[in-house]
């Protein structure tokens, strides 16, 4: 494995486990309300904030997720925590769209790298297998 491969695997894990929850969830929430968030900044959020002419590219990864994930897409967006993903990025999305295109295009390559990792690389798969296993409790 290449040294990419491992920190994206690295960043990934860290960005799907680490938690910060209200306290009046139970876990089983907590964790369904942190994947559906996670999931809408790695890819919906990102996207806003990719430049124009990234934008095009990124909704094909994008669509590609949810043709090869459609059982864990459909559960993302019909999540009841879904609008409280939207709500939490309107902030950083307008921040982030003043700045400029290529201070933008790092974390819109970034967002693009963890959506084809979810898509194309074993690692990728089997975090996907969990997350759809915790939304399906």
């Amino acid at each position: 494995m290449t040294n990419s491969y491992l920190l994206r695997l690295l960043v990934l894990s860290i960005f799907f486990l680490s938690n910060g929850f209200a306290e009046e969830l139970s876990k089983i929430e907590k964790d369904k309300r942190h994947i559906v968030s996670r999931m809408y900044q790695a890819t919906y959020g990102m996207l806003q904030i990719c430049p124009d002419k990234e934008v095009d590219s990124f909704k094909r990864i994008i669509e590609n997720f949810e043709k090869t994930y459609p059982e864990f897409s459909k559960l993302l967006n019909e999540s009841p925590y879904h609008q409280y993903a939207v709500d939490n990025m309107v902030i950083d999305i307008a921040r982030e769209r003043k700045k400029s295109d290529e201070s933008r295009m790092l974390q819109c390559s970034f967002g693009k790298s963890i959506t084809q990792s979810l898509i194309s690389t074993a690692g990728g798969q089997k975090s996907v297998s969990d997350m759809l296993e915790k939304l399906q409790k």
